[in-house]
């Protein structure tokens, strides 16, 4: 018994003794190893934060294609300027996507906040003043890619640090904000995104209503695929969701955030004094415990549209290609077209010859049309007998005329059909043209420097006049109705003085096809 008391004893002893005191070492280590490691990372980035240079406002990062303007106090983007795109044709100066100055507002931003600011009220944020070791950074010989940091110390003593990844050759900008916590106590951080412009352009930039077109704001979100709106459109949003992208967008070029953290986070728009208009994105506040070190990633495109790119970036992003509601028949052509220009180099060479691919394709449409309207043609004298002899009874009239039709076995809406199958095909290869910014700018023959833009001379517009006004000639419309002879001769007239300010790459297109429908027309009508 008294052997029994004695283990019991020991046993005792052990477990309130020795065990704590092994639990209490283990986190005596843990802690030391926290703040041995806490103080490693002070003496750091404290060293780098007291060697940089605090007096640079901004500074200047870029790679091949792309400079960005990024202001230290807040990190926020307030230029990007394109390396390999023109403002205007003939012009030195180089084209802007974002940019910040007195008469224009256009930038991107995004970061942490602390717990105490109110959601999206973003405007009362002090924004933190960065340290950078180098006013101007950009890509070295030997470099695929340049990282830039930059170092921020609050008053408790935490760092945030703020790098920029850029990639040789590419238009998407990598973000990583890194918060250290050097408190004993737990901090609360929530993620923002955020991008703003003015709603009304100043009269420096091109507001053409060709080049203008659809400017406003798209996002992509697990709960719903894709959705664009226009600056005017009068829409609140306010949608939580776990991962995503948002964007600004105008003819050609797109901005976008799209957070790496697959996290909760709302959506949400506003519209300042009328004038600014803002997107942006905030996630739920985070604990970030004593001495840890979190990471928020981000993945930004600055640039051009490019279909290539844009596809394997992000899903959906696509989207901001406005094809319309025609897109899958877009997609393919413009693939079509790219594979020709690869070969031949030329995309006004390419144009012309898309346009004569699809008229091939679509020969056996156009001879059972053609067929189809000469039959009706042969019929005009019957019906020309049928129209004099019961003009007063219209009831009469239409039953004669659709019983000769029935006798020759013939469908007047049948003739529509192959109309109707051509016209979605033609009318995505006029989104592709009107929308692609590989044709921005590149050169065809002799005087046409630029397909996106119009004829400076109008000579292709005159041109394009006078092939419709011969298809309209050779068609069977019958030229002795009075009515329809004037819309033979006026017609090509207005047609041309609207065309004067469309693309030229589109009127190419246009007159190539009424070439094709002429030399049909010769064949079928003989």
């Amino acid at each position: 018994m008294i052997i029994k008391q004695k283990i019991l004893i020991i046993i005792l002893f052990f477990f309130f003794l020795i065990i704590p005191n092994i639990f209490s070492n283990i986190e005596k280590q843990k802690k030391y190893f926290k703040e041995n490691l806490n103080n490693n990372i002070n003496l750091k980035y404290s060293s780098i934060i007291n060697n940089v240079n605090q007096n640079y406002k901004k500074i200047k990062i870029e790679n091949d294609v792309l400079s960005l303007i990024i202001n230290t106090n807040g990190g926020i983007i307030e230029e990007a300027k394109l390396l390999k795109y023109k403002k205007e044709l003939n012009s030195s100066e180089l084209f802007k996507v974002l940019e910040t100055n007195n008469k224009f507002i256009y930038q991107i931003k995004n970061g942490l906040i602390k717990k105490q600011y109110i959601f999206n009220n973003f405007n009362k944020i002090i924004n933190p003043k960065f340290k950078v070791e180098k006013e101007k950074n950009s890509i070295i010989n030997n470099k695929n890619y340049i990282s830039v940091p930059m170092y921020y110390k609050d008053n408790n003593n935490n760092i945030l640090i703020k790098t920029f990844i850029l990639k040789r050759n590419c238009y998407k900008i990598k973000i990583i904000d890194t918060f250290i916590n050097n408190n004993i106590t737990p901090i609360k951080l929530s993620y923002f995104g955020q991008i703003k412009q003015n709603i009304n352009l100043p009269k420096y930039i091109n507001n053409n209503i060709i080049n203008k077109n659809f400017r406003g704001i798209a996002y992509s979100l697990n709960s719903e695929k894709y959705k664009q709106i226009t600056f005017k459109d009068n829409i609140k949003l306010n949608i939580n969701f776990k991962y995503g992208w948002i964007a600004m967008l105008q003819k050609y070029f797109v901005t976008s955030i799209m957070p790496i953290n697959k996290i909760n986070k709302v959506l949400y728009n506003e519209k300042i004094n009328h004038n600014i208009y803002t997107i942006g994105l905030q996630s739920n506040f985070i604990n970030i415990k004593p001495f840890e070190i979190k990471n928020y990633k981000t993945a930004l495109w600055i640039g051009p549209k490019l279909q290539n790119d844009m596809e394997i970036l992000s899903p959906y992003l696509i989207k901001t290609i406005n094809y319309g509601f025609l897109w899958f028949i877009s997609k393919p052509l413009f693939k079509i077209l790219v594979l020709i220009n690869n070969i031949i180099n030329n995309w006004g060479f390419s144009i012309i010859l898309i346009t004569v691919f699809l008229r091939i394709i679509m020969l056996p449409i156009s001879k059972f049309q053609y067929i189809y309207l000469k039959k009706i043609k042969m019929l005009n004298p019957k019906i020309k007998k049928i129209k004099k002899k019961y003009k007063n009874n219209s009831h009469i009239l239409n039953s004669k005329i659709l019983k000769l039709y029935k006798i020759n076995n013939i469908k007047p809406l049948l003739g529509l059909i192959p109309l109707l199958i051509q016209m979605p095909i033609f009318l995505s290869l006029y989104n592709i043209l009107m929308e692609s910014v590989e044709l921005r700018h590149t050169k065809f023959l002799f005087w046409i420097n630029d397909l996106s833009s119009k004829d400076p001379y109008f000579i292709l517009p005159i041109l394009l006049s006078l092939t419709m006004y011969y298809t309209q000639k050779t068609s069977f419309i019958n030229k002795k109705d009075s009515f329809n002879k004037n819309i033979i001769n006026y017609i090509p007239v207005f047609i041309s003085i609207l065309f004067f300010w469309f693309p030229s790459g589109l009127i190419i297109y246009y007159i190539i096809n009424n070439i094709f429908i002429i030399l049909q027309q010769k064949i079928y009508f003989k």
